[in-house]
């Protein structure tokens, strides 16, 4: 039985936007969302543009800053035996979990690396940061063994960020959140601005460091074919809510709600050259979602039900989750 080692319970992140005088209004990026990751597992978090991915990454990172506030809900880490609600702790707290237990590499992480410091520099910072103990030249000796387990010449280490092609930096970010050996990490669209032999390259060291550190990784991307390649589940969001989750196999071969269909059926296939069929319309506002399944304007299928009342996700197979009320009929 595989052990849950992120559980998010009725999770819900707003940004809080101010729009003159005292008039806010709320954009519900992640709205009642749960679902659990499991301990060594490869999980992807599939949607389009807007629909909450990256705010779920946040908030299950603990990187809360205004105008994005937690209403509700519980991100809790089971870690040796130990259960942390990370919505619950202080700064100084959070600064001691980052790195050493969880890292997180942002969308567009490429640009987070400082221009005017050599990439070895980058790296001692974050080990003095969180490590007072480990030595300069230990820190120097784990730096470039680092750097090699990533496919990177030792030639890095003393480069700067411009001098490195896109590839290569976005391996050096991703050895940066893992230099201290994080249980989790978390990676937001990490082949974007990539091409796809770059792509692969990526996604393989994704497994690599999985398998070597015996980590658990969420990928976030609204690339399916990513997904396909190193996932053992996915999870597909839908303006600002999940809609199905499972193993990534049974979603592929056969998705349960309306909107995972579409997704899978607009994939393209070697040899198919009929005309793909897109969704009808475009994902609804946050700040004014419609009443009922968010996905009902837009589905084929609605029913009464699905306009007025918001459907719960529940199991349908054996670890395969969906809200869909026409499931819920079956």
């Amino acid at each position: 039985m595989s052990q849950t080692i992120i559980d998010v319970n009725d999770l819900k992140a707003y940004y809080n936007i101010r729009t003159g005088g005292n008039t806010t209004v709320s954009v519900k990026a992640v709205d009642n969302v749960s679902f659990q990751i499991n301990k060594g597992e490869i999980i992807g978090i599939i949607g389009e543009s807007g629909c909450g991915k990256s705010t779920l990454t946040k908030t299950i990172y603990g990187s809360i800053y205004s105008p994005l506030t937690v209403v509700g809900g519980s991100v809790v880490y089971n870690i040796d035996s130990k259960k942390i609600d990370i919505l619950k702790l202080g700064r100084s707290a959070l600064n001691r979990i980052w790195w050493e237990i969880i890292s997180y590499i942002p969308q567009g992480s490429m640009s987070i690396l400082n221009p005017t410091i050599r990439i070895r520099d980058q790296f001692l910072d974050v080990i003095n940061a969180h490590d007072k103990s480990i030595g300069k030249k230990e820190a120097k000796e784990m730096i470039l063994k680092h750097i090699d387990r990533v496919g990177l010449p030792s030639e890095v280490a003393t480069s700067f960020p411009h001098q490195l092609s896109g590839g290569m930096k976005q391996r050096v970010v991703i050895a940066l959140a893992t230099i201290l050996g994080s249980k989790i990490l978390l990676a937001d669209e990490p082949t974007t601005a990539l091409d796809v032999v770059v792509q692969r390259g990526i996604l393989q060291l994704l497994s690599k460091i999985r398998e070597e550190l015996k980590c658990t990784i969420l990928v976030i991307t609204h690339d399916m074919g990513v997904h396909a390649q190193i996932c053992d589940r996915v999870a597909i969001m839908y303006a600002g809510k999940m809609v199905e989750i499972g193993p990534v196999g049974e979603i592929y071969k056969e998705p349960l709600h309306p909107y995972t269909r579409f997704l899978i059926q607009s994939l393209p296939k070697i040899g198919d050259k009929s005309r793909k069929i897109s969704v009808s319309g475009r994902p609804p506002s946050l700040q004014d979602p419609p009443r009922g399944c968010r996905f009902h304007p837009r589905c084929a299928f609605a029913k009464d039900i699905c306009k007025n009342f918001d459907p719960n996700i529940v199991l349908i197979n054996p670890h395969h989750w969906a809200a869909c009320h026409l499931l819920e009929a079956k």
